[in-house]
């Protein structure tokens, strides 16, 4: 479980997995345990995701929307053309919680739209995938995706008020929803920001015993065999309690395999 540490540095574009590694007839296999929201994007072209990070140091990207930096209008109009391209299969109003490629199709097309400064096309498709996002049941309200599409939304309403294009009635109505936004995104990430520091507590400020304080800093790995010790124990007093319950309930399985009979017990 080493890998799911946070001190262990995820790969390139941000995967992580948890590797299980058993023997199994002279053979090792490997069982890897996912997060369903990453298991999704891997589905979706995840390993071209994955090398295209690798070429393009996307890591480096505080914005995921930094990669159109230095492009000129023409190059982004042209890259808009071929967007509408690759969804014109699937129509915005079409679009479903579980159509995961073409979202993530429709996603690329915002930072396009906000990049040409066709801020009414990007708002309409923002709050589309808002409401998909909220309806997704391995997304919901609070997901980091959804708070990120709603950051957008918010600076495509304020970049509107800045156009001054718009009627004083609805330049009073993008500022309200752009006030509501940010207050509830800052609620949302001073929440989360709550819950890891709450999380990362020191060990040393949740241990009452000093003395085990200073084991813990001598043998920093003395919780997880503690833990493993307690899970073998565990282990071994379930195939006991099973051996009793088989010797009580099923003595006749044993009695078949001495004898070599099957008996069908259904």
């Amino acid at each position: 479980l080493a890998t799911l540490k946070k001190s262990h540095k995820s790969m390139t574009g941000g995967y992580r997995d948890c590797k299980i590694n058993l023997e199994l007839k002279n053979h090792i296999c490997e069982i890897q345990v996912h997060l369903w929201p990453m298991w999704v994007v891997c589905g979706v072209d995840g390993f071209r995701h994955y090398r295209h990070c690798q070429e393009y140091s996307t890591d480096d990207f505080h914005d995921p929307f930094d990669a159109l930096d230095g492009l000129d209008r023409k190059a982004v109009a042209e890259l808009i053309v071929m967007a509408e391209e690759a969804v014109a299969d699937m129509p915005l109003d079409y679009l479903e919680w579980y159509h995961e490629k073409f979202i993530l199709d429709y996603f690329a097309e915002i930072g396009l739209f906000m990049k040409h400064n066709l801020l009414v096309w990007a708002e309409v498709t923002i709050r589309h995938l808002i409401k998909l996002r909220c309806e997704s049941p391995d997304i919901g309200v609070n997901h980091h995706e959804t708070i990120q599409l709603q950051k957008y939304l918010e600076h495509c309403l304020r970049s509107q008020i800045k156009k001054n294009r718009l009627s004083k009635k609805d330049m009073k109505a993008k500022r309200n929803e752009a006030d509501d936004l940010a207050e509830r995104i800052e609620d949302v990430e001073s929440e989360k920001h709550q819950e890891a520091t709450e999380a990362e507590k020191s060990l040393l400020e949740l241990i009452m015993d000093p003395a085990e304080a200073i084991t813990l800093l001598m043998d920093p790995n003395k919780k997880e065999r503690e833990l493993e010790d307690r899970n073998r124990k565990e282990v071994k007093a379930s195939k006991k309690q099973w051996r009793k319950i088989r010797a009580e309930r099923f003595a006749f399985l044993d009695a078949n395999e001495n004898d070599g009979m099957y008996v069908d017990v259904a």
